[in-house]
């Protein structure tokens, strides 16, 4: 099974203090290989922005066919 390990930031509005202020929220998920443009047409909609991508496998030490 072919993954991507995306690393992403999103502003979250609900931790705000004030109203100018936002908070970036960092997070890293994998996703699978299928829904990768789901997933990025996601993170782009909040405002977010991605800051890695690397192409991994379900279990370690396996090829991913690159």
């Amino acid at each position: 099974m072919r993954l991507f390990k995306i690393t992403a930031c999103i502003p979250s509005p609900e931790k705000v203090r004030t109203q100018r202020e936002l908070q970036n929220t960092y997070f890293t998920k994998w996703v699978p290989y299928e829904s990768w443009f789901a997933e990025q047409q996601r993170i782009m909609k909040q405002g977010g922005k991605i800051l890695k991508v690397e192409l991994v496998t379900g279990r370690r030490q396996q090829s991913c066919g690159n």
